[in-house]
Protein backbone atom coordinates (compact mmCIF):
# COMPACT_ATOMS: atom_id res chain seq x y z
CA UNK A 1 0.00 0.00 0.00
CA UNK A 2 2.94 1.97 0.63
CA UNK A 3 4.71 1.80 -2.78
CA UNK A 4 3.81 5.58 -3.41
CA UNK A 5 6.66 6.91 -1.34
CA UNK A 6 9.02 5.58 -4.26
CA UNK A 7 7.88 8.83 -5.71
CA UNK A 8 8.23 11.53 -3.57
CA UNK A 9 11.07 12.23 -5.67
CA UNK A 10 9.32 12.58 -9.23
CA UNK A 11 8.23 16.42 -7.80
CA UNK A 12 11.64 17.72 -8.10
CA UNK A 13 12.36 16.63 -11.71
CA UNK A 14 9.79 18.69 -13.36
CA UNK A 15 12.06 21.80 -13.15
CA UNK A 16 15.70 22.64 -13.86
CA UNK A 17 18.93 21.20 -12.10
CA UNK A 18 22.21 21.05 -9.98
CA UNK A 19 25.67 19.63 -9.64
CA UNK A 20 26.77 16.99 -6.63
CA UNK A 21 28.46 18.51 -3.75
CA UNK A 22 28.02 17.71 0.24
CA UNK A 23 25.05 15.00 0.26
CA UNK A 24 23.65 15.31 3.22
CA UNK A 25 23.71 11.63 4.89
CA UNK A 26 25.03 9.77 1.75
CA UNK A 27 28.81 10.83 1.92
CA UNK A 28 30.13 8.06 3.94
CA UNK A 29 30.88 4.59 2.62
CA UNK A 30 31.01 3.36 -1.09
CA UNK A 31 28.84 2.11 -3.11
CA UNK A 32 27.76 -1.51 -3.25
CA UNK A 33 25.90 -3.20 -5.76
CA UNK A 34 22.08 -4.24 -4.80
CA UNK A 35 20.12 -5.30 -8.18
CA UNK A 36 19.61 -5.00 -11.62
CA UNK A 37 16.25 -4.30 -12.67
CA UNK A 38 15.22 -3.62 -16.09
CA UNK A 39 18.65 -2.64 -17.66
CA UNK A 40 19.93 -0.28 -14.41
CA UNK A 41 21.72 -1.05 -11.85
CA UNK A 42 21.20 0.17 -8.56
CA UNK A 43 23.56 0.88 -5.75
CA UNK A 44 23.14 1.33 -2.05
CA UNK A 45 25.83 2.71 0.23
CA UNK A 46 28.05 0.53 2.52
CA UNK A 47 27.76 2.37 5.58
CA UNK A 48 25.22 5.04 5.33
CA UNK A 49 25.04 7.27 8.59
CA UNK A 50 21.32 7.61 8.84
CA UNK A 51 18.44 4.99 8.94
CA UNK A 52 17.39 5.35 5.41
CA UNK A 53 19.39 4.51 2.70
CA UNK A 54 20.95 6.77 -0.02
CA UNK A 55 20.24 5.10 -3.67
CA UNK A 56 22.03 5.10 -6.66
CA UNK A 57 21.02 3.98 -9.87
CA UNK A 58 22.95 4.00 -13.07
CA UNK A 59 21.83 3.04 -16.66
CA UNK A 60 20.86 3.86 -20.59
CA UNK A 61 17.52 5.94 -21.34
CA UNK A 62 15.88 5.21 -24.76
CA UNK A 63 15.61 9.05 -25.80
CA UNK A 64 17.33 11.69 -26.93
CA UNK A 65 18.91 13.90 -24.09
CA UNK A 66 17.34 17.50 -25.28
CA UNK A 67 13.79 15.54 -24.84
CA UNK A 68 14.74 14.29 -21.66
CA UNK A 69 15.96 18.05 -20.16
CA UNK A 70 12.96 19.57 -21.72
CA UNK A 71 10.60 17.32 -20.32
CA UNK A 72 12.20 17.38 -17.04
CA UNK A 73 12.00 21.08 -17.34
CA UNK A 74 8.30 21.75 -18.48
CA UNK A 75 5.85 22.35 -15.31
CA UNK A 76 2.82 21.75 -17.95
CA UNK A 77 1.62 18.45 -18.44
CA UNK A 78 3.73 17.26 -15.14
CA UNK A 79 0.93 15.49 -13.54
CA UNK A 80 -0.04 13.86 -17.15
CA UNK A 81 3.35 10.96 -16.78
CA UNK A 82 4.54 11.50 -13.32
CA UNK A 83 3.19 9.37 -10.94
CA UNK A 84 1.03 10.33 -8.49
CA UNK A 85 2.22 14.04 -8.46
CA UNK A 86 -1.60 15.67 -8.12
CA UNK A 87 0.36 19.50 -8.07
CA UNK A 88 3.38 21.29 -9.02
CA UNK A 89 4.13 24.97 -9.22
CA UNK A 90 7.51 26.98 -9.58
CA UNK A 91 7.43 29.14 -6.60
CA UNK A 92 10.32 31.52 -8.08
CA UNK A 93 12.58 31.63 -11.60
CA UNK A 94 15.76 32.05 -10.33
CA UNK A 95 17.64 32.46 -13.50
CA UNK A 96 17.31 29.96 -17.11
CA UNK A 97 18.53 27.09 -14.89
CA UNK A 98 18.04 27.37 -11.71
CA UNK A 99 14.33 27.28 -9.75
CA UNK A 100 12.25 26.85 -6.73
CA UNK A 101 9.36 24.65 -7.17
CA UNK A 102 6.62 23.10 -4.84
CA UNK A 103 4.80 19.72 -5.65
CA UNK A 104 2.05 17.59 -3.81
CA UNK A 105 2.23 13.95 -4.11
CA UNK A 106 -0.70 11.48 -3.62
CA UNK A 107 -0.16 8.97 -0.65
CA UNK A 108 -2.39 5.74 0.00
CA UNK A 109 -5.09 6.44 3.27
CA UNK A 110 -4.15 6.52 6.10
CA UNK A 111 -0.92 8.14 5.11
CA UNK A 112 -0.71 12.21 4.55
CA UNK A 113 0.10 13.66 1.12
CA UNK A 114 3.32 14.90 1.23
CA UNK A 115 4.13 17.98 -0.07
CA UNK A 116 8.08 19.38 -1.14
CA UNK A 117 9.44 23.07 -1.77
CA UNK A 118 13.07 22.08 -4.05
CA UNK A 119 15.82 23.96 -5.12
CA UNK A 120 16.94 22.92 -8.83
CA UNK A 121 19.85 23.98 -10.56
CA UNK A 122 21.22 22.68 -13.79
CA UNK A 123 25.41 22.73 -14.34
CA UNK A 124 27.72 21.19 -16.14
CA UNK A 125 30.84 18.51 -14.87
CA UNK A 126 32.92 19.12 -17.63
CA UNK A 127 35.86 16.19 -15.61
CA UNK A 128 33.34 13.68 -16.31
CA UNK A 129 31.12 14.98 -19.08
CA UNK A 130 27.61 14.83 -17.62
CA UNK A 131 24.94 17.70 -17.30
CA UNK A 132 23.75 17.33 -14.07
CA UNK A 133 20.99 18.07 -11.67
CA UNK A 134 20.48 18.75 -8.45
CA UNK A 135 17.21 19.80 -6.06
CA UNK A 136 17.21 20.28 -2.63
CA UNK A 137 14.94 20.81 -0.20
CA UNK A 138 14.83 24.39 1.24
CA UNK A 139 12.57 26.87 3.23
CA UNK A 140 10.29 29.20 1.02
CA UNK A 141 8.01 31.28 3.29
CA UNK A 142 4.44 31.47 2.15
CA UNK A 143 4.56 28.28 0.31
CA UNK A 144 0.88 26.07 0.42
CA UNK A 145 0.58 24.01 2.79
CA UNK A 146 -2.83 22.28 3.00
CA UNK A 147 -4.46 20.42 6.36
CA UNK A 148 -3.58 16.78 6.31
CA UNK A 149 -0.27 16.77 4.27
CA UNK A 150 3.56 16.33 5.43
CA UNK A 151 6.99 18.28 3.77
CA UNK A 152 8.92 15.39 2.62
CA UNK A 153 12.59 16.00 2.32
CA UNK A 154 15.20 15.85 0.11
CA UNK A 155 18.77 15.89 0.75
CA UNK A 156 20.13 15.77 -2.80
CA UNK A 157 18.89 14.21 -5.61
CA UNK A 158 20.88 14.30 -8.65
CA UNK A 159 20.63 13.19 -12.08
CA UNK A 160 23.46 13.35 -14.62
CA UNK A 161 23.25 12.33 -18.02
CA UNK A 162 25.50 12.13 -21.19
CA UNK A 163 24.39 11.24 -24.97
CA UNK A 164 25.45 8.41 -25.89
CA UNK A 165 23.80 8.13 -29.58
CA UNK A 166 21.14 10.67 -30.52
CA UNK A 167 18.46 8.28 -29.79
CA UNK A 168 19.78 6.97 -26.30
CA UNK A 169 21.24 9.06 -23.05
CA UNK A 170 23.38 7.80 -20.20
CA UNK A 171 21.89 8.57 -16.78
CA UNK A 172 23.23 8.47 -13.05
CA UNK A 173 20.80 9.42 -10.28
CA UNK A 174 21.75 8.92 -6.80
CA UNK A 175 19.43 10.16 -3.91
CA UNK A 176 18.79 10.22 -0.15
CA UNK A 177 15.12 11.07 0.76
CA UNK A 178 12.98 11.53 3.87
CA UNK A 179 9.58 11.74 3.90
CA UNK A 180 9.14 12.25 6.89
CA UNK A 181 6.16 11.74 9.27
CA UNK A 182 5.38 8.15 11.21
CA UNK A 183 6.46 5.70 8.04
CA UNK A 184 8.67 2.72 9.76
CA UNK A 185 12.15 3.29 7.86
CA UNK A 186 12.51 -0.50 6.77
CA UNK A 187 9.18 -0.11 5.06
CA UNK A 188 10.97 3.20 2.91
CA UNK A 189 13.95 1.54 2.18
CA UNK A 190 12.16 -1.62 0.83
CA UNK A 191 9.83 0.46 -1.27
CA UNK A 192 12.31 2.94 -2.37
CA UNK A 193 14.42 0.28 -4.09
CA UNK A 194 12.35 0.33 -6.84
CA UNK A 195 11.05 3.77 -7.23
CA UNK A 196 13.94 5.29 -9.28
CA UNK A 197 13.73 2.49 -12.15
CA UNK A 198 9.79 3.01 -12.28
CA UNK A 199 10.60 6.59 -12.69
CA UNK A 200 13.50 6.42 -15.25
CA UNK A 201 11.24 4.27 -17.22
CA UNK A 202 8.37 6.77 -17.13
CA UNK A 203 10.72 9.35 -18.39
CA UNK A 204 11.89 7.60 -21.19
CA UNK A 205 8.34 6.95 -22.27
CA UNK A 206 7.81 10.74 -21.96
CA UNK A 207 10.72 11.58 -23.60
CA UNK A 208 9.78 9.32 -26.88
CA UNK A 209 6.20 10.15 -27.26
CA UNK A 210 6.63 14.04 -26.50
CA UNK A 211 9.50 15.30 -28.16
CA UNK A 212 9.78 18.98 -27.88
CA UNK A 213 12.68 21.56 -28.45
CA UNK A 214 15.66 22.67 -25.57
CA UNK A 215 14.62 25.76 -24.57
CA UNK A 216 17.14 28.72 -24.99
CA UNK A 217 18.52 28.84 -21.62
CA UNK A 218 19.37 25.60 -21.47
CA UNK A 219 20.79 25.03 -24.96
CA UNK A 220 24.41 26.47 -24.03
CA UNK A 221 24.91 23.91 -21.84
CA UNK A 222 24.27 21.11 -23.87
CA UNK A 223 25.91 22.17 -26.70
CA UNK A 224 29.06 22.29 -24.34
CA UNK A 225 28.39 19.18 -23.36
CA UNK A 226 28.96 17.86 -26.92
CA UNK A 227 31.82 20.30 -27.63
CA UNK A 228 33.81 18.79 -24.40
CA UNK A 229 32.67 15.38 -25.59
CA UNK A 230 33.82 16.38 -29.22
CA UNK A 231 30.45 15.36 -30.87
CA UNK A 232 28.78 17.32 -33.69
CA UNK A 233 25.65 19.04 -32.28
CA UNK A 234 23.32 17.52 -35.40
CA UNK A 235 24.50 14.10 -35.76
CA UNK A 236 25.71 13.67 -32.22
CA UNK A 237 28.61 11.78 -33.78
CA UNK A 238 32.04 12.72 -32.72
CA UNK A 239 33.07 15.10 -35.53
CA UNK A 240 36.13 14.23 -38.17
CA UNK A 241 38.75 15.96 -36.76
CA UNK A 242 38.25 14.09 -33.30
CA UNK A 243 38.62 10.53 -35.15
CA UNK A 244 41.57 8.73 -34.90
Amino acid sequence: MLKRICFLFFSFLLTQACLPSENQGANDGHWIKDRVLNGYTLYTREKPQTSILPLKVEGIINASIDHIMENLRSVDGSETWTPDLIKKTTLKDIDPRTAITYSLTDMPWPVYDRRLILHNELKLDRERKLLFILSKSVPFPGAPAPSDTIEAYIGHANMGFRPVTKDQTYVELTAFIDPKGSIPHWIINFYQKSWPIKFLKALEERSQTHRVNLRPGLKPMLSELLQIMQWDKKTFDRVPSARP
